[in-house]
This record gives structure tokens, C-alpha cells and sequence, in this order.
């Protein structure tokens, strides 16, 4: 499922774009010289890549954006989110079993992103070398028999936590918006594949930035 208020935010970001792209006043256009920003980061994150739950979660963070001259640009971001799954047992889920897990991941995008750079926007498409760092927190009950009717007997509890960090492909697009000469709008996807037989995790990313 698609996360629906970043996806609301988006909108309404696109529809102040319009306004401010409309906007007679000469003083926005500071796009078309690079400077270094820095962003607040709201937005939605897929959680992929063998994650508990594959779905859409509120995810926050900061990044920043240091010029390569006028076409080049390194674009790196920081974020966390939070998702919980019921892990199945023996290939389902059994009910009231107590099962949980609870998946924290923090997703560092670094990457080198190519700059079209316009009046008062500026496009950027790109690459990088992405991290995901995982820690998760379950308990699971496991099946160690079967009454008559085929219900479930279960063992006692196992509980842990674990962590783990991957490395994986990052790919990147968005666009900036000057909005006052030192404000910027940002919105942007990622899409961070680690294999082809499994789902990839996705960030889509809205801020609010400072140009220095």
C-alpha cells in the first residue's frame, strides 16, 4: 500500500511548486547557482530487502547537497523508520501465539547526482552505494505439535534481537524548488534494489531545505 499522507504532501508541494514557478518576482531564482544545502526530510519508506513487513512507513531524517560545479552535485541522506510484522510459523500465522517483530532501519543514501539547473528549479538524476541498518526485536512461539483438529500446539516463547547492515545500488531523481532565495522545496524516490528475486526498498523524500 502507498503511503497516503506523504503522497497528500507531494501534492500539495507540486501545487505550491505551480505558484511559486508563476510567481513574478526575480529575487527566487537562485537555482541556476550551485550553493550547499542542507534539508529536513519527511516522507515514506518502503521497507524491502528481506524486511518483517514489506509496506510503507513514515520515515524522517536530514540530508544535504554539496555542489561538483554547475552540472554535478553529491547528494546524501539520512533517515529512519519503524515497521512491525507477525512472523509466521510454519508457513502461516497462528493466532494469539504472542508472535511479534518490530524492524528499525536507518538508510544512508550517499550518492552522485547530475544537476539541470533552471531560474527557480533545478532536476537531478543519479547514483550511489546505499546502507540499510537493521535492528529488529521478536518473539516467536514455535509449533511443536497438533491437536486432533489440526489447531497448533505451541512451544515456549524464543526471544531476541538482532542487527544487521547491507549494502545495495541506490537510484535517484527529483527536483528542488527555490521558494524564497534561501528556502528550497525538495521532493525525490529512491529505489534501493539489493537482489532480483527480492522486493527492493524505496524512499520517497520531502523537505524543506536552506541554501548557504
Amino acid at each position: 500500500m502507498w503511503p497516503i499522507r506523504p503522497i497528500v504532501n507531494f501534492l500539495c508541494i507540486v501545487l505550491a511548486a505551480q505558484i511559486v514557478l508563476f510567481l513574478p518576482t526575480p529575487s527566487l531564482a537562485q537555482q541556476r547557482e550551485p550553493a550547499f544545502e542542507v534539508y529536513g526530510l519527511t516522507g515514506g519508506y518502503f521497507h524491502g530487502n528481506l524486511s518483517a513487513s514489506h509496506e510503507w512507513k513514515p520515515h524522517v531524517g536530514g540530508g544535504l547537497l554539496a555542489p561538483l560545479g554547475r552540472k554535478w552535485a553529491v547528494l546524501f541522506d539520512v533517515t529512519t523508520s519503524a515497521v512491525e510484522g507477525d512472523p509466521s510459523v510454519d508457513g502461516y500465522s497462528v493466532p494469539q501465539s504472542g508472535n511479534f517483530v518490530k524492524e528499525r532501519r536507518v538508510a544512508m543514501i550517499p550518492s552522485a547526482v547530475r544537476m539541470w539547473r533552471r531560474d527557480r528549479f533545478s532536476i537531478y538524476a543519479g547514483a550511489g552505494w546505499a546502507y540499510e541498518h537493521e535492528r529488529q526485536h521478536y518473539r516467536v512461539r514455535p509449533v511443536v505439535g497438533r491437536e486432533p483438529d489440526g489447531r497448533a500446539i505451541l512451544g515456549p516463547p524464543t526471544e531476541g534481537r538482532s542487527t544487521r547492515t547491507d549494502a545495495m545500488l541506490a537510484l535517484r531523481f527529483g527536483g528542488l524548488i527555490s521558494v524564497t532565495p534561501k528556502t528550497v522545496f525538495r521532493a525525490g524516490f529512491s529505489l534501493l534494489p539489493r537482489y532480483t528475486d527480492e522486493a527492493a526498498s524505496k524512499s520517497l523524500e520531502l523537505g524543506i531545505g536552506y541554501r548557504f
